[in-house]
């Protein structure tokens, strides 16, 4: 056993304790080391947004439901249909007959039709307003993911880096001590396996972070990923399993926008029982003569046209209305219950992160220490080489531990924003 001063224990607990910090800052931070500003979350989220197709076709589709609108607000439920008829026995008798007439016809409201139908586009907005703001919602889960996987790739990348250089100098420090007859060669071929690993080790992280870091500029159309650094927000700070779901959350929302949707629908399939009342009015010049010597006629038509309702017409259509009120007051309370267990899940999940984290950072503090004592031991010649690489082996374990650890907490925190419905 090799005994060492206060001082030099003093030391290395320094050491130790700088180099936790160091990796828990790198696993946070380590995406915002370069030489561009890396953009923000929300940054990269309005930047996907926009090249989104969803973002694309929504002016159109505003257009669209204000047209709707415009229409609606209308004295006619349609629009006007214009005539021209012309008659003539020229063909037969030709005795000087002919008939011009013009009309034009008016759909009209039924009593009821316009309000439902002015309800009905507003629910339509809502529904269309909800589904917007979810396809949102949905594109920040994504890239909240390739955040975390990113920053994963490039901590395990850093840390393979840092194992390389110090494989090497192993190696080196082997070869001299193999020429001086001190280690047999054995040894050396050893680190040189270690040299290897971490040289594949790098390769693999190397790809992962390539292969994130093209899904991200497929996605946002930047070339740098966002670091993940998200604070708890309000609402999810309360970390109770039965924690209320916001009545802003967008999957809610929707479901309720669907919700008064279908409820307009019925609403509009009662009050439409029959085709809309149409009002012609028409204009007519005729002449008919015994000689050429006649004179015109003009004549003024005036015409109501009445629909009736029936259950051949309405009844199919209620019962298609009444259907889709059940699923969506069904589809609404499986919302309901799916984001009150999104919640718990992400609630538990960051719990559990938390917890790991903390064992991490114990995990590499005794390593480390335990790394430092063997590493004193093997240059005095008391411990063999296997049993220094073991030790090398497993600090660098739990530096990647606990760098992980550090990303699964912010992973954690985003997934339980993201669950309460919250943008980055």
């Amino acid at each position: 056993m090799v005994n060492f001063s206060h001082s030099k224990n003093s030391a290395f607990f320094r050491s130790a304790i700088f180099t936790t910090l160091g990796l828990a800052c790198l696993a946070s931070s380590t995406l915002a080391q370069t030489p561009n500003q890396p953009p923000t979350l929300r940054q990269a989220l309005d930047a996907a947004w926009e090249i989104s197709s969803q973002s694309r076709s929504l002016d159109n589709r505003r257009s669209e439901l204000a047209a709707k609108e415009k229409a609606a607000g209308s004295w006619i439920s349609g629009e006007p249909v214009a005539g021209l008829a012309h008659r003539t026995d020229r063909l037969n008798k030709n005795d000087g007959f002919r008939e011009v007439e013009a009309e034009i016809e008016f759909p009209l409201w039924n009593r009821g039709v316009r309000a439902a139908t002015q309800a009905d586009l507003a629910a339509q907005r809502l529904d269309f307003d909800g589904q917007f703001a979810l396809s949102k919602l949905k594109l920040a889960g994504e890239l909240r993911a390739l955040a975390a996987s990113a920053a994963t790739a490039q901590v395990e990348l850093d840390l393979n880096k840092r194992k390389l250089l110090e494989a090497n100098a192993l190696t080196q420090d082997l070869m001299r001590r193999v020429k001086a007859g001190e280690n047999a060669r054995v040894d050396a071929l050893q680190t040189q396996v270690l040299v290897q690993q971490a040289q594949a080790a790098m390769a693999q992280a190397e790809g992962q972070l390539a292969r994130v870091q093209s899904q991200w500029r497929s996605l946002t159309g930047l070339a740098t990923v966002a670091p993940l650094e998200e604070k708890l927000a309000a609402m999810a700070a309360n970390e109770a399993i039965a924690a209320p779901i916001s009545a802003d959350h967008p999957a809610l929302r929707q479901s309720q926008a669907q919700l008064s949707g279908a409820q307009a629908k019925l609403a509009l399939a009662n009050a439409d029982k029959r085709d809309p009342i149409s009002i012609s009015l028409g204009v007519g010049i005729a002449r008919e003569r015994g000689s050429f010597a006649a004179s015109n006629e003009t004549t003024l038509r005036f015409a109501l046209r009445i629909p009736l309702g029936g259950d051949n017409r309405n009844a199919p259509r209620q019962a298609a209305a009444r259907a889709e009120l059940d699923a969506s007051q069904a589809d609404l309370d499986a919302v309901q219950r799916q984001l009150l267990a999104e919640v718990a899940a992400a609630n538990a999940e960051l719990l559990a992160a938390r917890t790991v984290q903390i064992a991490a950072s114990e995990r590499l503090r005794l390593s480390t220490e335990v790394q430092t004592l063997i590493t004193k031991s093997w240059r005095l010649g008391d411990s063999d080489l296997p049993t220094r690489l073991r030790a090398d082996n497993e600090q660098f374990e739990a530096s990647l531990s606990l760098a992980r650890a550090a990303i699964d907490v912010q992973r954690a925190i985003a997934n339980l924003n993201q669950a309460h419905g919250v943008f980055p």
